[in-house]
């Protein structure tokens, strides 16, 4: 196949010639990662926490004094002579970085259960956050939200990280910090139980009322009335017969009222039976001797009975079974650790006999009626179900959901929103014959799309691509940010991930035509200057060539900075106006609103303007723009000789006066190909259709004009 071996052969060259390139940006961003591999120094921690500082961290404290010991290094806060909590730094104990990669410092205060005080920011280098007061009062409000919560991974504070619009990634990394060394300190210094699986909690106690127990789930309860009584009788087939403990007063009279629970927890046994008898269960019993607590807490019937007392009958406390997955287990006197002063008990089930207390068990209340012949005939008064309650789980932590995971369910309808934009994007594109035809549909569908990116890619979604995101992206190997680094903002993945296709395949102007905020921006005003018919001014051929050089300056001036004088590099990232026109809409100090605002006002006179001549994003994208494979747009061999009309229709002037394209200028707009279908305005479709009107017009039979006779050739 011709075609195909045509674009093999163009792959191999491009990827020839592309190689020192590649080679010398990978070197450059080695050396860019080792730069910037040492980690900011910050005084102390205890000169960190001023008193205004500490006011906002552990409000309350009246002291702090650093804990001497070789766990994360924190402060131990103290209101009066009491220790409160602990207040620490994420730059002292975890080094976790920022969009920035470079680690930010966040102060933050947790009590001794285990719940957040307050934190505050002391030094970032977020590219979304510098010189950014909105977002920077936005952040300090999304982590004063997390003040009161739980200090553990994947909890919310009363703010999502999407409040931070624009630096969500950023918000998210300082609240997971914060919420991660919170946890190391607590665990380093406190009795805190860790479980890797699901644990009987042993140690938890608070006194509690039998009825406060089945109010948590700790015991269930059987109450029965004189009717339930009746009932269960009827039920047994021993209707006829009178019980062996005769029933007093009414049928709603109170016949029974006995709860059961497994025992081991504190929380159930000790406020059960006490302490003696519980600590003769704990510590005086074979290691692994697990019981049932039983109590009754009133009416004329109680789960002891008699018989428990009764050598005859074996000491055995019929009155009471358990059974769980068809094992019954039945108690006698000598399972017996009796509550002084209440009928209560801990019964101990058999060693190795199966019980499993966090599967659920059922427990019979039993009862006996008295046959005519004197013989007792049992019957089960009442049964209930019992499984432990979650709170006497020790539950292992959860593993959190990865980082990246959190953003891309939050942000699900605004992925859905984008996608279906893409592939929009894509079928204009690919039918971009078909739409360049008719010139109103192109004007609209452009038009269009333009105010699409604009108001909702940009202001609404803050998913303007800039030079920091190309940075980063391509820093993050040699930081070893691993892969959730570069899935934390979705919107931008799915935009890289799209531009990195598109500039293969068709070149920059994907990219920069269509899904650019601010280039829509600046063309959509362009639209309204030529509607106010104002001045339009465009460089000579040669001078634009140089003008055009511009950017590549702007972008190899960002990168030697960002190499030897970061903070420099992120004063020379503001040539473009990306966060202040778009992600922050205006809404910055007024030098960068100016300086925006500058770059518009030009753009009404050339459009465009900053795009062609100063963009460094443009820049690297114009650089890798020799890779793309296909040629879409379409040209003739009368294009720049004799005919220049695609030449003076181009907005940006990206085809040369000999009728050839730069694709590495062109915006892929389409007015070109527009002007190319246009047999009214275009020289050599206009003849055609002209000679084919004359030839329409002319009536049959003729040639010339004059009148042949009948059966002569024409």
């Amino acid at each position: 196949m011709p075609a195909a071996e045509a674009i093999l052969r163009r792959v191999g060259a491009l990827l020839r010639g592309a190689g020192p390139l590649v080679a010398a940006l990978w070197v450059m961003l080695a050396a860019m990662a080792n730069a910037q591999s040492g980690d900011p120094e910050a005084p102390p921690l205890l000169e960190r926490l001023t008193p205004e500082v500490l006011a906002v961290v552990f409000p309350g404290a009246s002291r702090v004094e650093m804990v001497q010991d070789d766990g994360p290094v924190s402060a131990a806060a103290f209101r009066g002579d009491e220790l409160a909590g602990y207040v620490f730094s994420t730059l002292d104990v975890l080094r976790a970085p920022g969009y920035s990669s470079t680690p930010f410092d966040v102060v933050a205060g947790v009590t001794l259960d285990g719940r957040l005080t307050g934190s505050v920011v002391l030094f970032h280098r977020e590219p979304y956050l510098i010189n950014d007061q909105r977002r920077t009062a936005q952040l300090v409000m999304f982590l004063g939200g997390l003040e009161g919560t739980e200090a553990r991974l994947g909890v919310e504070g009363r703010l999502p990280p999407g409040f931070v619009a624009g630096a969500t990634i950023s918000a998210r990394a300082m609240r997971n910090a914060v919420q991660e060394g919170a946890r190391m300190v607590l665990r380093f210094r406190t009795e805190e139980i860790v479980v890797t699986e699901p644990t009987i909690d042993m140690i938890n106690f608070r006194p509690m009322s039998p009825l406060d127990l089945v109010a948590e789930g700790g015991l269930a309860r059987a109450r029965v009335t004189n009717a339930d009584l009746a009932a269960a009788m009827q039920r047994a087939g021993l209707g006829d017969h009178l019980p062996e403990v005769p029933a007093i007063g009414g049928p709603d009279a109170l016949y029974a009222d006995v709860v059961f629970g497994y025992a081991n927890p504190p929380k159930v046994g000790r406020n059960g039976v006490g302490l003696e008898p519980y600590d003769q269960l704990v510590n005086g019993t074979p290691e692994g001797t697990m019981a049932v607590y039983v109590g009754t807490l009133g009416g004329v019937y109680d789960h002891r009975g008699t018989r428990f007392n009764n050598l005859s009958a074996g000491f055995a406390l019929e009155r009471v079974r358990v059974l769980q997955d068809g094992q019954v287990y039945e108690f006698t006197k000598a399972d017996m650790l009796p509550a002084r002063g209440r009928i209560a008990d801990l019964l101990l089930l058999p060693r190795n006999g199966g019980f499993d207390p966090m599967a659920p068990w059922q427990a019979e209340l039993r009862a006996t009626a008295r046959l005519p012949d004197g013989r007792l005939d049992p019957f089960v008064l009442a049964e209930l179900t019992y499984r432990l309650p979650p709170s006497m789980i020790l539950m292992p932590e959860p593993e959190p959901a990865p980082v990246w995971l959190e953003p891309w369910v939050e942000g699900r309808t605004d992925i859905i929103i984008l996608c279906a934009a893409l592939a929009v994007l894509t079928l204009i594109l690919a039918f971009q014959d078909a739409i360049s035809r008719r010139r109103r549909l192109h004007r609209y569908v452009r038009n269009g799309f333009l105010l699409f990116t604009l108001v909702w890619i940009g202001w609404t979604a803050s998913a303007q691509l800039s030079i920091v995101n190309l940075i980063n992206y391509l820093k993050a190997p040699f930081e070893d940010l691993g892969l959730a680094f570069y899935l934390a903002e979705p919107l931008i993945v799915i935009l890289s991930i799209y531009t990195a296709v598109s500039l293969v395949l068709l070149g920059r102007g994907v990219f920069c035509g269509w899904l650019c905020p601010f280039g829509a921006l600046q063309e959509l005003l362009a639209r309204v200057a030529h509607a106010l018919r104002l001045p339009q001014w465009n460089p000579k051929e040669q001078l634009q060539r140089r003008l055009w050089s511009v950017k590549y300056v702007a972008l190899g001036t960002i990168l030697a900075l960002v190499v030897f004088a970061p903070e420099a590099g992120h004063v020379a990232q503001e040539v473009e106006p990306f966060k202040t026109a778009i992600t922050a809409m205006f809404a910055r100090g007024l030098t960068y609103v100016i300086y925006a605002v500058i770059l518009l006002l030009i753009g009404l006179f050339t459009e465009r303007a900053f795009c062609r001549f100063l963009c460094p994003l443009g820049a690297a994208l114009a650089i890798l723009d020799r890779l793309h494979l296909v040629e879409m747009l379409k040209r003739r061999p009368e294009c720049g000789n004799p005919c220049h009309l695609c030449e003076r229709s181009c907005p940006v002037r990206a085809i040369e006066r000999s009728g050839r394209i730069v694709m590495a200028e062109c915006f892929q707009c389409l007015d070109c190909q527009v002007e190319y279908h246009d047999d009214r305005r275009c020289p050599p479709l206009a003849q055609i259709r002209k000679r084919k009107a004359r030839e329409t017009m002319q009536p049959a039979g003729t040639a010339g004009g004059l009148t042949l006779p009948a059966g002569l050739p024409a």
